[in-house]
């Protein structure tokens, strides 16, 4: 099921799923801090498969779950282009979040994505095309992703998309 490629300057794993590497420690950060209820968590199948999944409910306001995993040290992601990954989905669509910092109080620079259902999808995500935003909402006058210092690595689904889901992901690589 791996597919990993090489380019001119080589490849780089960002996040593996894989069972050999090392893996990342995901918290869940949902919708409980402003008083909803969905959940979701991500964990690694032996296959080396990661799955997001839980429930996203409005009920007291809510409507998104996320996770959240500190890269052991900061990434210097400046020579790449973007993030690609192998995925399979459920029709939703999801949102790779990047930080500069661990703190969960800081600016997240999202994109969005709605991999296939039925087969893997190969998703890229170009670092241009992140964009920046804080509890939800776009900021336009925010500086870019500083690529040369990522320090955290987010999973979002929102959007009010009620409901079970489940993400499948293979390692993501810097492309």
């Amino acid at each position: 099921m791996k597919d990993t490629h090489s380019n001119s300057r080589g490849n780089h794993t960002l996040v593996t799923f894989d069972t050999r590497g090392e893996r990342l420690e995901w918290d869940s950060l949902g919708d409980q801090v402003m008083g909803g209820q969905s959940d979701g968590t991500l964990v690694h199948s032996a296959e080396g498969v990661g799955l997001f999944e839980g429930t996203v409910r409005l009920d007291n306001g809510g409507g998104f779950a996320s996770v959240k995993a500190d890269l052991p040290e900061p990434v210097d992601a400046s020579q790449w282009t973007g993030i690609e990954l192998l995925a399979k989905g459920d029709g939703k669509t999801y949102k790779i979040g990047l930080r500069n910092s661990t703190n969960r109080r800081t600016v997240i620079y999202q994109h969005a994505f709605t991999p296939g259902t039925d087969e893997w999808s190969r998703i890229r995500l170009t670092f241009s095309e992140f964009i920046p935003t804080w509890r939800g909402k776009t900021l336009t006058d925010e500086v870019a992703l500083n690529l040369s210092h990522l320090a955290s690595v987010s999973l979002f689904v929102s959007g009010r998309q009620v409901g079970k889901f489940q993400l499948k992901m293979q390692d993501w690589m810097l492309f």
